[in-house]
C-alpha cells in the first residue's frame, strides 16, 4: 500500500528538521545522509524519494528554517510589535540560542559553510536572510522609522554577533558580546523590552 501524501510530507519535514539540526552543529562536510536519516528515524532508501542529493537537502534545509526558527513564530495577540520584536531579538542574541536551541539559526551557524557551498545553498541563504529583514521591517513600521539599510545592518550584526560568540572559549566574553549586540540592535530598531 503506497504512503499517503500526508505521510510523505511528515517524513520530508522530519528529514528537513534533522538536516538543519545536524548541518548547524557539524557543517555540510561532516554531516552524512546516513546521519540525517538516522536522526530522522528513517531509512537511507527513503532519502531519494524526497531529495536529489545531499546538496539539494542542504539548500532545502536552509530554506525550511523560517518554518520553525525564532523569527518564524507568530506574534502573540497580547504583545505589541515593539515588544514582540524586542523578545525575538533578545532570544536570538542569547546564550540559550548558542548552546540550548534545538534548531539554531543557520544564518549564524552556517555563515562560513554556505559561503563556500554551491549556488543553490547560497540562494536559499539569501532568501532566508532577506525574509528575516522583511519580517523585522514589517514589525518596525508601526513604531519606528527604521529604513531598509538600518535593518540590514542590524541583522548583519545579529548574525555576525552569534557567529563570533560561537567561536569564543570565554563564556563571559561571549555573554558580553551578545549583550552588546542586543542593546545596540534594540536601540537601532527602536524596540523596547
Amino acid at each position: 500500500m503506497p504512503y499517503t501524501a500526508e505521510h510523505k510530507q511528515q517524513s520530508r519535514g522530519r528529514i528537513l528538521q534533522s538536516a538543519v539540526r545536524l548541518f548547524t552543529r557539524q557543517g555540510f562536510e561532516s554531516t552524512s545522509i546516513d546521519a540525517v536519516m538516522a536522526d530522522a528515524g528513517l531509512t537511507r532508501g527513503s532519502f531519494y524519494a524526497h531529495f536529489n542529493s545531499k546538496q539539494d537537502l542542504y539548500a532545502q534545509a536552509i530554506a525550511y528554517t523560517p518554518v520553525f526558527s525564532v523569527f518564524g513564530q507568530t506574534k502573540p495577540e497580547d504583545l505589541t510589535e515593539q515588544r514582540w520584536l524586542a523578545k525575538l531579538v533578545s532570544g536570538y542574541l542569547s546564550q540559550g540560542h548558542l548552546h540550548k536551541a534545538e534548531q539554531p539559526c543557520p544564518l549564524a551557524f552556517l555563515v562560513t559553510d554556505v559561503a563556500v557551498n554551491e549556488p543553490e545553498a547560497r540562494q536559499a541563504y539569501t532568501d532566508v536572510y532577506l525574509k528575516m529583514n522583511q519580517l523585522i521591517r514589517t514589525y518596525t513600521k508601526n513604531f519606528s522609522h527604521c529604513d531598509r539599510e538600518t535593518v540590514m545592518a542590524v541583522t548583519a550584526m545579529m548574525i555576525g554577533g552569534v557567529a563570533v560568540a560561537r567561536t569564543l572559549s570565554d563564556r563571559k566574553a561571549e555573554k558580553a558580546l551578545l549583550e552588546s549586540c542586543r542593546q545596540v540592535a534594540l536601540q537601532l530598531l527602536g524596540a523596547v523590552e
